[in-house]
C-alpha cells in the first residue's frame, strides 16, 4: 500500500484535494482462478503539467510484482478538487511465441482504496441487475456490493465522491473489501499483456450534488468524450408532449386495432396525447428472433404504416415511436429471414449461434440504417431501445467491453441521428459500459420497471428512481417508466414523475385512462410540465434510506423563471406508522435569498421561512406532498398555476417595480401568488379580473380564459 502517512502522497496545504485516502494499493490477477496479489511499492515521482482535463499535479505511483512478472503505475492526477486514478500495468513474458501470462479477464488489476477518516454515512449505487442500478447504505466500507457504479460517503471534514469508470477497453467497478474499497479493473476478453486506463475519479467537497458533475466532467475529458455531459446534450423535442406506451395496456398482444381504439379513446377524452410508443410485441419474430422489419402480419394486417397513417391523421396522434432490442429482438436476427441474408455483412453470430449487430461500429451501422431507414418510411419517427446491457452477455469474451459497447452504441445511435434526429429512449442499459459509451444520446430510463400489479411497488420504484438519478443525471436525463392513471399508487407515480425532468408517459388499457389524473401534468396543448435540471435526494435523506428508516422521502428539483425550488416528500416506509420531517429552502442547493415562500399543492398551505428555517410536515403511510419554494424578494411572490403540481414552472418573466408587479405565464388558469397586502387590482391581458383571498398572505387569481400565454399585472396600494 502506498501510505498517506509515510509518502506525503496529498499536501492539503495546497488547498486541493486534501487527504481522502489514508492508503492506495494495487494487486493483479493473472489466473483467473486465484486470488489477487498483491504488488510491492516500488517509489513515487511527482510531476505537474496540462491536459485536455486541465492543469494537474501528478503522483505516479510505481509498483512491482515479488517475482518480477508484472509491473505496473498507477498514476494520479489532481485537479482542483477531483483526482483521476489511471492504471498502466504490464505483465512480462520470455518471449512472444510461448505461453502467455496475461491479465485475468474479469479483476485484472484490482486497486484498494482505503478512507482515511471514519465513514459517517454512506450511498452506493450498485448494478443489483444486468440492467439496473439501486441504492446501498452503509457505514462499513467491507459491506460495498459489488458492480459498484457511483459511490458517495460523508466523513467528518467533508464529502467524499468516487466514480469508477469505462474506458475504450476496460470496465471499473467497486466492492468492499477489508482494506476499504476495492477498484476491480476488467476488460471481460481474455489475452491482454498490457492494460492502460482511466479507473476512477475520486473528489473531495462540501457540495455532494457538484461531486458528481466535476466528477464526471474530468473523466470524460481525461476519455476524450466517449459520451458528453448531460449539459452538453439537448433534450429531445418529441419528448417534451405526453405520451402513451402500449406495454402495460396490451404487453405481447399489441395490435393494429387495440392502438387505435386506445387512441380512439384518448382523442373522446379531450387529452392532448402527443406520442405513443408501440412497444415490444409488434414485431414478426420467428423463435424468439427478428424475422422481418415490418410488423407482424397477424397483428398489424394492413402493415405498420397504415396503422401510423391512422394514429397520426385520423386520431391527432403528432409523433410515433417503435421499441426494438439492441440485438434486434432478444435473440437476436432469424439467420434464416431475408433481412439476415440481406444485411449479412452487418451481422456477427456469436459463439452460442445468436446473430447480433455487427461489434464494430461502421459494420454495425449497415443493419441498423437499413432498418431504420424502412421504419422511418413507414412513418416512424423515433425509437425505444431496449435489453442494453446485454451488450456484454453477447459479446464476453469476443471483444473487450469497452470496444463492445462502443461499437454498439456508436452504430445505434449514428442510425438514429441520420433517420430520427437523434430521438431515442435508451432502456435496460444502466450497466456502466452503456452509461459511458452512448455518443449524444440524451435520454435514459433510470430504474427498474413500473410493475402495476405491484402492491409495494411504489416504494423500490420510487427509491430507485430518486438515488440513481444522483449519479445518472449527470449522464442522462432519466426516464422514470410509464405507469397507469387508475392504479393504487397512481397519483404518488405521477408526482413522483411531474420532478423528474424527463418524459411523462402513462400506459393505460382500453377505458382505464383517468384524465383528472394527468391535467396536473401538462399544459392545454399537450406540453408535459418538465423542471429545470434532473433530481436527486435531498440532503438530509441523501445517506438514509427511506425504506428502512423512518424518515420522509424528498426529491428536489428546480422550475420556471422566479428562481423557484420543488420538493417532492413520500412516506415508503414499510411501517404503517406516520413518518415525520420538515423542508425549507436548504433543501434545494442554489435557491437565492433572504426570505422564502413554502406552499404545499395539495394542502394549498403557504409558510414563510429564513433561509436556514423548516416547515414541519407529516405523512401517513402511502402519503405524500409537494412543496414550492420560491424567493420572497419583492411585495408579490408568483407561486404559479395551482391546478398544475409544478406551478412555478408557468412563471416565464417577472418584473417588479415599486407597488407593481408584471408577469408572463406560459397559459391561463387559477394563479396562485402571495403579497404584503391586498391587491388594488389584478388584471391579466389587460383586462380587470376576479381575484379572492385563499388564506393569510395567499391570493388566487382566475385568468383561465387567457388564450396562450398570458399577462398578469398586480398592483398593490
Amino acid at each position: 500500500m502506498i501510505s498517506y502517512r509515510e509518502e506525503g502522497l496529498f499536501h492539503e496545504s495546497e488547498g486541493r484535494i486534501g487527504r481522502i485516502a489514508e492508503a492506495f494499493g494495487l494487486s493483479v490477477r493473472l489466473d483467473p482462478a486465484a486470488p489477487p496479489a498483491a504488488l510491492i511499492p516500488d517509489g513515487i515521482e511527482r510531476s505537474a503539467g496540462t491536459d485536455r482535463a486541465g492543469s494537474y499535479e501528478e503522483a505516479v505511483c510505481r509498483f512491482r510484482h515479488a517475482e518480477e512478472w508484472v509491473s505496473a503505475r498507477l498514476i494520479l492526477r489532481f485537479y482542483g478538487n477531483v483526482m483521476l486514478a489511471s492504471v498502466e500495468a504490464e505483465a512480462r513474458n520470455d518471449n512472444a511465441f510461448g505461453k502467455q501470462r496475461c491479465f485475468a479477464p474479469e479483476g485484472g488489476i484490482v486497486v484498494t482504496v482505503s478512507p482515511a477518516e471514519p465513514i459517517e454515512g454512506l450511498l452506493a449505487l450498485y448494478q443489483h441487475k444486468d440492467w439496473w442500478t439501486r441504492p446501498h447504505f452503509s457505514t462499513d466500507p467491507a459491506a460495498l456490493p459489488g458492480r459498484t457504479q457511483s459511490l458517495l460517503w460523508r466523513a467528518s471534514s467533508g464529502y467524499r465522491y468516487l466514480l469508477p469508470a469505462v474506458g475504450p477497453v476496460c470496465r471499473t467497478e467497486a466492492a468492499g473489501s477489508a482494506e476499504g474499497f476495492s477498484l476491480r479493473v476488467s476488460t471481460y476478453q481474455d489475452g491482454y499483456t498490457e492494460i492502460r486506463t482511466l479507473a476512477f475519479a475520486l473528489a473531495a467537497g462540501q457540495d455532494p450534488y457538484g461531486l458528481v458533475g466535476d466528477s464526471v466532467g474530468a473523466a470524460l475529458k481525461a476519455l476524450d468524450f466517449p459520451t458528453l455531459p448531460r449539459e452538453a446534450k439537448t433534450y429531445p423535442e418529441i419528448l417534451d408532449g405526453l405520451g402513451w406506451c402500449s406495454w402495460d395496456a396490451f404487453y405481447h398482444q399489441v395490435n393494429e386495432e387495440g392502438l387505435l381504439a386506445k387512441a380512439d379513446e384518448l382523442r373522446k377524452l379531450g387529452l392532448p396525447v402527443r406520442w405513443v410508443m408501440i412497444d415490444d410485441g409488434w414485431s414478426e419474430i420467428r423463435d424468439g428472433r427478428l424475422a422481418a422489419f415490418d410488423a407482424d402480419p397477424g397483428k398489424f394486417p394492413n402493415g405498420l404504416a397504415h396503422t401510423i397513417r391512422e394514429l397520426k391523421e385520423t386520431h391527432g396522434i403528432r409523433h410515433v415511436g417503435v421499441w426494438h432490442t439492441i440485438a434486434g429482438y432478444w435473440g437476436g436476427i432469424d439467420p434464416d429471414s431475408a433481412i439476415a441474408r440481406e444485411t449479412r455483412d452487418s451481422l456477427f453470430q456469436v459463439p452460442r449461434g445468436h446473430l447480433v449487430p455487427y461489434p464494430e461500429a461502421g459494420r454495425g451501422f449497415g443493419f441498423w440504417n437499413a432498418w431504420h431507414g424502412y421504419l422511418r418510411r413507414q412513418g416512424v419517427d423515433f425509437v425505444k431501445v431496449d435489453s442494453q446491457s446485454a451488450v456484454l452477455n453477447f459479446f464476453k469474451g469476443q471483444r473487450s467491453i469497452g470496444e463492445a459497447a462502443s461499437a454498439a452504441h456508436t452504430a445505434l445511435e449514428a442510425s438514429v441521428a441520420l433517420h430520427f434526429d437523434k430521438t431515442i429512449i435508451n432502456c435496460m442499459g444502466m450497466a456502466a459500459e452503456n452509461i459511458w459509451h452512448r455518443p449524444n444520446s440524451a435520454v435514459s430510463r433510470n430504474s427498474d420497471d413500473f410493475v402495476p400489479q405491484e402492491k409495494r411497488g411504489f416504494p423500490e420504484h420510487a427509491l430507485q428512481n430518486a438515488y440513481n438519478s444522483f449519479y445518472h443525471g449527470a449522464f442522462y436525463w432519466g426516464d422514470w417508466d410509464m405507469y397507469w392513471t387508475r392504479n393504487h399508487d397512481d397519483v404518488q407515480n405521477a408526482v413522483l414523475r411531474s420532478v423528474s425532468g424527463g418524459p411523462v408517459y402513462v400506459s393505460d388499457a382500453l377505458e382505464k385512462t383517468d384524465p383528472a389524473k394527468l391535467w396536473p401534468l401538462i399544459y392545454r396543448d399537450g406540453s408535459i410540465i418538465r423542471c429545470d435540471g434532473t433530481p436527486a435526494p435531498t440532503e438530509d435523506c441523501l445517506l438514509r434510506n427511506p425504506a428502512e428508516e423512518a424518515v420522509p422521502l424528498k426529491i428536489w428539483n428546480k422550475a420556471g423563471a422566479s428562481g423557484a425550488g420543488v420538493v417532492a416528500a413520500f412516506h415508503i416506509h414499510t411501517s404503517p406508522e406516520p413518518v415525520e420531517g420538515g423542508v425549507g429552502p436548504r433543501d434545494v442547493p442554489g435557491l437565492a435569498g433572504k426570505r422564502f415562500a413554502v406552499y404545499e399543492h395539495f394542502t394549498r398551505s403557504l409558510a414563510f421561512v429564513g433561509a436556514d428555517e423548516r416547515v414541519p410536515f407529516r405523512l401517513p403511510e402511502g402519503g405524500y406532498a409537494l412543496y414550492t419554494i420560491v424567493p420572497a424578494d419583492g411585495p408579490v411572490v408568483p407561486i404559479g398555476l395551482a391546478e398544475k403540481y409544478v406551478s412555478s414552472h408557468a412563471v416565464l418573466r417577472l418584473r417588479q417595480d415599486g407597488n407593481r408587479s408584471v408577469l408572463k405565464l406560459r397559459e391561463g388558469g387559477k394563479f396562485v401568488f402571495a403579497a404584503d397586502a391586498a391587491p388594488v387590482s389584478v388584471r391579466c391581458d389587460g383586462e380587470e379580473i376576479r381575484w379572492e383571498q385563499a388564506g393569510g398572505s395567499l391570493y388566487e387569481a382566475d385568468c383561465s380564459g387567457a388564450d396562450g400565454e398570458a399577462t398578469i399585472e398586480i398592483e398593490l396600494p
